[in-house]
């Protein structure tokens, strides 16, 4: 085994390797499989992996090799271990009798060339040399392969290993011809641009550049699933400007886009586009809800302001929800990414070192539910880069004063001592929308004091009638 390579491996890794090592060795398999793509990419950086893919110099070698270890392993069950797929000629595997090696997904291919068809990215695929498939690639760094019985490293477009070693994005190929062909490609670079936070050669920047409109043949679900990734790198606005210089942020996010020609009121050299980056750098977690919280939390601010009759965050919500159900993110998400933007700004009348009331806080806490969190963090994030009355500590405060209210579970589930039947049996009025005002009320005041009695509920329930006949 290649002591350099698995240096900073996982136990579970090297194990794999090994046990791939031993039963390649004298089979018909000896010196035709490779590692390949991102895990060699990785193993080379000395970051964790956490699957592995393995091409076969052998046509349906992939297939072939994934029936053979997984028989090997005595692990080979019908349509499950392994799992294939025809259409891709690929087949996924695990090696489920050993625990040392439980649990890293093995996907295996045959060497491929491509052929691309104008209007998609889904080229027509045969068999090819290992040189082929390498120059098929999308870039140079994931075209790094190791060979497991022969234990080398081999990069067969001869820059793999300047790349990495310069911290450079490139396409094997011709740029021009690796983005037309499959445009999402441009996505991907943009990607790994923000993770690793390396710089993009310029050839490869010119190409991207050139086929940003072909991105409307990508299916809004991938265009969605690269955007998470590059929101969920640990510096976002990196990936997002580097989506807006090159093209493509008006075509994939054009609310997002259009944020560069509104300002902050209280800053006009400040754009509500660089406010966002801001705080979509500063938001702590980095789970989707929070980074798209962060991205739409001005995005109808704009509109809002011309329009007086509407709520800036409440404008900005509806517009995150109907663009994130054009992404297709699932409901939970978009209604958590509403709920966060409509309460941001809570308690924006609060200046920093004065503490909400507990009222206020149980409200907060009520409103937003399982989105708390997510609020919270968004606030957070806002107040941290204000161009004014900046609040360094305001949310640290109210994490605080909740905690030490111990209420978290009472108030994003408020239960009154009273319900409308309780009402109409008591007080001796109908159903209809005065029930509703009634209880509004009633939690006004259980906010104020979640101790409140049934008595106390009547009692207030007696005022708010008599008050409303007069």
């Amino acid at each position: 085994m290649n002591d350099v390579l698995f240096k900073h491996a996982d136990e579970k890794v090297i194990a794999v390797t090994k046990k791939l090592e031993k039963w390649l060795k004298g089979s018909i398999f000896e010196d035709k499989v490779y590692y390949v793509g991102g895990c060699v990419r990785d193993l080379i950086l000395g970051k964790p992996v956490k699957d592995i893919d393995i091409v076969v110099e052998m046509k349906n070698g992939g297939l072939m090799l994934a029936n053979y270890l997984a028989v090997k392993d005595g692990s080979w069950v019908m349509d499950k271990n392994p799992v294939v797929f025809e259409t891709y000629g690929t087949a996924k595997f695990e090696f489920r009798k050993d625990p040392q090696c439980a649990g890293i997904e093995i996907e295996c291919v045959q060497t491929r060339k491509e052929q691309y068809h104008k209007e998609s990215r889904n080229p027509d695929t045969v068999f090819g040399t290992i040189q082929e498939d390498a120059m098929r690639r999308d870039l140079t760094i994931n075209a790094m392969y190791y060979n497991i019985t022969k234990e080398e490293i081999c990069d067969f477009t001869g820059s793999g290993y300047h790349d990495l070693a310069h911290n450079i994005i490139k396409t094997p190929c011709d740029p021009d011809i690796t983005f037309s062909d499959d445009p999402l490609r441009i996505l991907r670079v943009i990607r790994f641009s923000a993770r690793l936070n390396w710089g993009i050669n310029k050839e490869t920047w010119l190409g991207m550049v050139k086929n940003a409109y072909r991105i409307n043949i990508i299916s809004q679900e991938r265009i969605t699933d690269e955007i998470s990734k590059i929101l969920t790198c640990d510096h976002p606005s990196v990936g997002m400007r580097k989506l807006l210089y090159c093209g493509i942020l008006h075509r994939v996010l054009p609310d997002i886009y259009d944020m560069q020609f509104s300002f902050e009121s209280k800053n006009p050299a400040v754009s509500t586009f660089d406010h966002t980056m801001n705080v979509l750098d500063a938001i702590v977690d980095s789970h989707i809800e929070h980074r798209l919280a962060a991205l739409f939390h001005d995005v109808g601010r704009a509109m809002a302001e011309s329009d007086r009759t509407v709520s800036p965050n409440q404008f900005s919500a509806d517009v995150a929800m109907a663009d994130l159900r054009k992404m297709k993110y699932p409901n939970d998400v978009v209604n958590a990414v509403a709920c966060a933007i409509r309460h941001h700004e809570w308690f924006s009348t609060y200046t920093e070192g004065f503490l909400p009331p507990d009222k206020k806080i149980r409200k907060l806490m009520n409103s937003c539910g399982d989105n708390l969190g997510i609020t919270l963090d968004l606030m957070n994030a806002n107040n941290q880069c204000r161009t004014f009355n900046k609040k360094k500590t305001q949310v640290l405060q109210i994490m605080r004063r909740i905690e030490e209210l111990d209420e978290v579970e009472e108030m994003t589930n408020v239960k009154l001592p009273i319900d409308g039947n309780d009402l109409i049996k008591e007080l001796g009025i109908k159903k209809g929308p005065i029930i509703g005002v009634i209880l509004n009320e009633l939690k006004e005041d259980y906010f104020e004091n979640p101790e409140i009695t049934k008595e106390e509920c009547f009692e207030k329930a007696r005022e708010i009638v008599m008050s409303l006949a007069v």
